[in-house]
C-alpha cells in the first residue's frame, strides 16, 4: 500500500516538473511541496462576474514568462469558486477560504510554504504585463 502511494506521489511529481499545470487539490500540492523542497502559489478565482480573474489567467498566469518563473519554485493550485452542487467542494472550498482568503478577495494569489504556512500575497489585477506582475510577486518576502 505504502509503495502505491509513493508511487503515484512520484509520478504526479514527474507530471508537474514536465508540465507546470495548474491543480485544484491543495492537500496534494503541500505533499508535493514537502518532497521537492518547493512553495505553493494558491490562485483564488471565480470565472463567473469577475473580469480581473479572467483577465490575469489570461494575460499573466498562462503566458510564458509566468511557466519559466513559476516551474522550478513552485507547485501551482486554484481554488476556483464556481458554482456547485457537490457539498464536500463546498465544504473544502470553504475550509480553504477561512484559512487563506478571509476577507474574500478575488483575484488573489498567495504563497505559502511547504508547511501550509503563508508566506505572502499579491491581491488585484491591474492591466500589468507578466514581468510586471511577476516584479509584483517577487516583491513578497519570500
Amino acid at each position: 500500500m505504502k509503495s502505491t502511494v509513493f508511487t503515484s506521489v512520484l509520478c504526479s511529481i514527474a507530471i508537474h516538473c514536465s508540465a507546470q499545470e495548474w491543480s485544484n487539490n491543495l492537500n496534494q500540492a503541500f505533499r508535493e511541496a514537502s518532497m521537492t523542497n518547493k512553495k505553493v502559489l494558491l490562485f483564488f478565482s471565480t470565472d463567473e462576474n469577475c473580469e480581473r480573474c479572467q483577465k490575469l489567467d489570461k494575460n499573466v498566469l498562462q503566458s510564458p514568462e509566468f511557466k519559466d518563473f513559476a516551474k522550478d519554485d513552485y507547485i501551482l493550485v486554484k481554488q476556483d469558486f464556481e458554482p456547485t452542487d457537490d457539498p464536500q467542494q463546498l465544504e473544502q472550498n470553504l475550509l480553504v477560504v477561512e484559512k487563506y482568503n478571509k476577507d474574500g478577495f478575488f483575484p488573489l494569489l498567495v504563497i505559502l510554504n511547504k508547511n501550509a504556512k503563508v508566506i505572502g500575497q499579491v491581491g488585484a489585477y491591474n492591466n500589468e504585463t507578466p514581468n510586471q506582475y511577476l516584479d509584483r510577486l517577487l516583491s513578497v518576502k519570500h
